[in-house]
């Protein structure tokens, strides 16, 4: 049986997969100081001359590394925010927060990585964290009006915020093990946004005149 041998295009961009893959791992298990070309060059399988046919330099694949990791980790915590049913808020908000906290924690390293740089402008890891954080952050936003929940946007992305940072402040806890008990941290986040989620509602119902102060 003949195989149907890749084009150039193809075998660039399988190449390319290696090294980012090579590369996540190297900062999966060894963190950001070992990913050097020559290591991730080593882990891809290739020399490192080869490396620099697909990158310009360490920070290039750092940030393609970053966007992979940073979009998988978004769009988790997306994806369960997003699950979160009004007309079943308790059950589907405790649901939601423990699967986000379970697959964070799954990858350990790399969420310490990703928590660690989100907020740094100053590398190429914390400016692609942060633009990805932000965009999730307006995809969840945009989303609160399909729960049903009709407010300003100023007031939706200052709940939205909130909501983020607490999930994000407990992953950080369980991490540096300041938290140990999982559920009980579950638990906690669970009643927090369900209070945020009531808070909103409230707001949402609320005549606009008297959100302005107005008589």
């Amino acid at each position: 049986m003949q195989t149907s041998r890749l084009t150039r295009r193809e075998s660039t961009e399988l190449t390319r997969r290696r090294l980012i893959d090579g590369a996540i791992d190297i900062l999966r298990h060894e963190g950001v100081a070992a990913a050097t070309t020559g290591r991730i060059a080593s882990a891809a399988g290739l020399k490192q001359p080869s490396f620099y046919v697909h990158f310009a330099d360490r920070d290039e694949i750092l940030h393609a590394a970053a966007v992979e990791i940073g979009q998988r980790m978004i769009e988790t915590l997306q994806r369960e925010l997003s699950r979160i049913d009004a007309a079943d808020a308790r059950r589907s908000i405790r649901a939601a927060h423990a699967a986000i906290v379970d697959a964070f924690l799954a990858e350990p390293e790399l969420t310490r990585i990703f928590l660690r740089h989100r907020a740094d402008d100053g590398t190429v890891l914390g400016r692609a964290f942060r633009r990805q954080l932000d965009q999730a952050r307006g995809q969840i936003v945009d989303s609160v009006s399909r729960h049903g929940i009709a407010v300003p946007r100023q007031t939706a992305e200052a709940y939205v915020e909130l909501m983020v940072a607490a999930v994000l402040g407990l992953l950080e806890g369980l991490l540096d093990g300041r938290l140990t008990d999982r559920a009980t941290s579950v638990d906690a986040i669970a009643r927090v946004t369900a209070a945020m989620m009531h808070s909103l509602s409230k707001a949402s119902s609320t005549p606009s005149r008297e959100r302005r102060g107005g008589k």
